[in-house]
């Protein structure tokens, strides 16, 4: 017997709470709600907020109007506001997998420009080119940064390394202005 699911009451709350919440970050008209479950006064003036800002009747219910274009604005912050889905290049296979000397890779291309922009704190990386070839500039450059970030200085780049650069890197390109 196929029964199609119907979520409770307190579900069908928590997830116009959690809408309303999702757009409560982004725009300071619509008050935060809590995401208990209990449709309250906080929940209905959030509500409210929400339908006078989209032209709607300010009822304070969600009826069938109100809670797809609820849904269609959460999904759409949703998209708009996550950061974007990285990559994994860094291979998971073979165990111990390291990049060294004489690699040529998109990988060893992307290691290159993080070393190359995270250069621009350390003023000793040395002069790097994205070419994707794993020379003695992007070994000596890999050492140092591991020096500096307390890994054992080999010049290659096993998994430890890789996710410090990533780190560094992830922290550098979040003070990049759009």
């Amino acid at each position: 017997m196929n029964q199609e699911y119907r979520p409770t009451e307190t579900e069908a709350v928590s997830n116009l709470q959690r809408y309303l919440r999702q757009l409560s970050y982004f725009d300071d008209a619509i008050p935060a709600p809590p995401i208990d479950g209990i449709f309250g006064a906080l929940t209905r003036q959030s509500l409210i907020a929400f339908q006078e800002q989209n032209g709607l009747p300010a009822t304070g219910t969600a009826n069938e109007t109100t809670w797809n274009l609820l849904y269609e604005k959460y999904v759409l912050s949703i998209e708009e506001k996550s950061p974007p889905r990285g990559i994994v290049l860094f291979p998971r296979y073979p165990e111990g997998y390291e990049v060294y000397m004489g690699e040529e890779s998109f990988l060893v291309s992307a290691i290159q420009y993080m070393l190359m922009e995270i250069g621009i704190l350390y003023d000793d990386l040395g002069e790097l080119t994205v070419s994707g070839i794993y020379d003695k500039a992007t070994a000596d450059a890999v050492s140092e940064f591991q020096s500096r970030n307390l890994l054992p200085r080999t010049g290659r780049v096993d998994k430890r390394t890789h996710d410090r650069l990533v780190d560094s890197f992830d922290i550098i390109s979040k003070d990049y202005k759009q």
